[in-house]
């Protein structure tokens, strides 16, 4: 018969540790890799606490669209999957990481649901949907209910951001935007930018030549900075759809002598942590990405519970956040 020495053993921990983490202690603190471990080893083991069944221990699948190299270069996938692990790890349910660029899958096999996170193409979507029984999308939006999806409200972010610079006495006002390109080829529609438009010809402001598009990056919004550089004119403020492609832009802004905000105002969006320590530091739309992983597990969790499914669209908040860059 399993004991608890062995999944102690197993996980590398002391049975004390395993005993309060099984029986729900509150004060116990331990880190998150930590309880994915506990779990393992639970479930390898077959250990059952003594007068009871054991509750059986659900496994999460979690695949990222974003290879490992992309989402350390941009944390916005890396902040909306702490929410995930930290939602899920608090609930003792078991994760299963796993890379779309990984050529073996099959370590999903037999998952309880499925946390898609990224852009996937409609065949992809179609094809996990009939594949796993729960899949729930983060940080995409279908323009028909079709699956699980959560999103961020983008639309109201953009007019946010082009209110306060209008407050502000901007009239010329530039978007450094990215695009994304999905597994079919085809380039997944960025919100954002629609919004951009529509609200800059609705409030008659002078956008054009200032709107491009090229990557999410720290270096793209450097080049499409140079490339505002050989025009005629410049905005006196830009949009920009990453706080990467904003710092990239801060910084071909500051080799050509000019000054954020006096003569170009600067709004990113995403606020991750090298925000706040730019100089100057970035005012930004504040976007929930460990929210939106934490309603992502847990909306998955109360899919897996509910005897009736119909597909849901959740979208989430932004709100601006003011610093010293406008």
């Amino acid at each position: 018969m399993t004991t608890l020495k062995d999944v102690a053993k197993l996980a590398n921990v002391s049975v004390s540790t395993i005993s309060r983490f099984l029986n729900n202690d509150p004060t116990l603190s331990i880190p998150e890799e930590t309880q994915q471990h506990i779990l393992e080893a639970v479930q390898t083991t077959g250990y059952q606490k003594k007068g009871k069944k054991q509750d059986k221990i659900l496994t999460i699948g979690l695949l990222h669209w974003y290879s490992i190299e992309q989402e350390l270069n941009d944390p916005y996938y890396i902040n909306v999957r702490k929410g995930i692990e930290s939602y899920l790890g608090k609930r003792k349910v078991k994760i299963i990481r796993v890379f779309k660029d990984d050529l073996d899958q099959s370590i999903l096999q037999g998952i309880d649901g499925l946390i898609a996170l990224g852009k996937f193409s409609s065949r992809e979507m179609k094809e996990l949907t009939t594949r796993y029984p729960v899949v729930i999308f983060l940080d995409m939006e279908t323009e028909t209910i079709e699956y699980n999806t959560i999103a961020l409200d983008f639309s109201n972010a953009i007019t946010q951001a082009l209110s306060h610079l209008q407050e502000l006495g901007h009239h010329k006002i530039g978007l450094l935007a990215g695009y994304e390109v999905l597994e079919d080829g085809s380039v997944y529609r960025d919100q954002r930018i629609k919004a951009f438009l529509n609200k800059a010809k609705q409030e008659g402001l002078e956008y054009n030549p200032y709107v491009l598009i090229d990557r999410y990056s720290k270096e793209s919004g450097y080049s499409m900075m140079k490339t505002l550089f050989k025009g005629n004119s410049l905005p006196s403020a830009l949009v920009c759809c990453s706080d990467p492609i904003a710092i990239g832009a801060m910084k071909a802004i500051q080799e050509e002598g000019l000054r954020i905000p006096e003569d170009i105002a600067l709004i990113g969006f995403d606020d991750i942590q090298d925000a706040s320590f730019t100089n100057p530091p970035l005012t930004t739309i504040h976007a929930p990405m460990e929210e939106m992983g934490a309603y992502g597990a847990m909306m998955l969790l109360n899919e897996l519970d509910k005897k009736i499914h119909l597909p849901f669209r959740l979208v989430l908040p932004c709100k601006l956040k003011i610093r010293k860059s406008t």
